[in-house]
């Protein structure tokens, strides 16, 4: 019959052998000079730098644009038929609405393409 000297921590008899070509190291299966290692990065910078994002910011609103979207704001939300109980959007979009009907009119003219969101924030 065989004595048990111990068990470790890990579980492993305390008079375990470990085989010979124990804690050496392997040898790499990939030859590294024959097939890349990370072909999706090789193919990245083949193609350079990824081009810069062309801004979608509009320029600052004229003095003519302002004073024409004061005059929709105040008319559309003095509006007796809707009253004051209309969602955000919904008001927005008639500004919106408004605004670009009455840019093509004396005495603004303006050609203008602002979206109802940028009026909203505006």
């Amino acid at each position: 019959m065989r004595v048990q000297v111990g068990i470790d921590l890990d579980g492993f008899p305390l008079d375990h052998e470990f085989p010979e070509d124990y804690g050496l190291e392997e040898e790499d299966e990939c030859d590294i000079e024959v097939e890349p290692l990370f072909e999706d990065e090789l193919a990245n910078q083949t193609t350079g730098p990824k081009p810069k994002r062309k801004s979608k910011r509009t320029k600052a609103y004229t003095a003519a644009e302002d004073k024409l979207l004061c005059e929709c704001w105040r008319d559309i939300g003095q509006d007796p038929k809707t009253g004051a109980e209309q969602k955000h959007s919904t008001f927005w979009t008639r500004v919106h609405r408004e605004f670009h009907e009455r840019k093509k009119f004396p005495p603004y003219q303006l050609l203008s393409t602002r979206g109802w969101v940028s009026i909203s924030k505006r």
